[in-house]
Formats: C-alpha cells, structure tokens, sequence
C-alpha cells in the first residue's frame, strides 16, 4: 500500500466521520418522542442488524485493503450475524406492544 495513504487514513477516516456524524444525530428513526420500550423495539429490529452490516463491510474492507489478517474475518462475521440475528429475534418477542 501507499505509504502516504497508510499516512493519511486515519485522519481520513476521522474526516468523514465528523462529516456523517451530525446526519447521524438527526436520523429520522431517533425516536425522541416514543415510549422507551418501542424505542427498545427499534433499535433491536432496526438498528443493531443494519450497524452489524455495516460493519461487516468495513471488516471486508479492510481485510482487502490488508489492515487486517485473514484469520480475523470469520470469527468477526459469525460474531456480528450472529448479534444482528438474535437482536432481530428477540424484537419480535414484541418489546414495544
């Protein structure tokens, strides 16, 4: 890899993620105005499985860019299918009714 991208990638990095965190902050599904337990119910059905895909990506990502060995990738995997599927199960138990 470039030496001046291995350089400059955590401040890149850092870069967008000040830049997405405000949308963050101001996402639709923020369910300020809810009972916290539909507000659990979101979170379980909607959130948890969506960060787990995205962090499965980046985790892929990164295991072609070589920041990360491939020995690592499937315990992350299983590890992160496995907590968006139990999070995703236990909010249809029906959390929030």
């Amino acid at each position: 890899m470039n030496a001046s991208l291995k350089k400059y990638l955590q401040l890149a990095m850092l870069v967008m993620f000040c830049f997405a965190l405000p949308e963050v902050a101001m996402a639709a599904g923020a369910d300020t105005g809810e009972s916290s337990a539909t507000s659990l119910q979101t979170w379980l059905n909607t959130w948890i499985p969506i960060g787990c895909a995205i962090v499965i990506v980046v985790c892929a990502f990164a295991w072609m860019l070589h920041l990360i060995p491939i020995a690592w990738v499937p315990r992350i995997v299983f590890g992160l299918i496995f907590i968006g599927s139990a999070s995703y199960l236990v909010s249809l138990t029906g959390v929030g009714s």
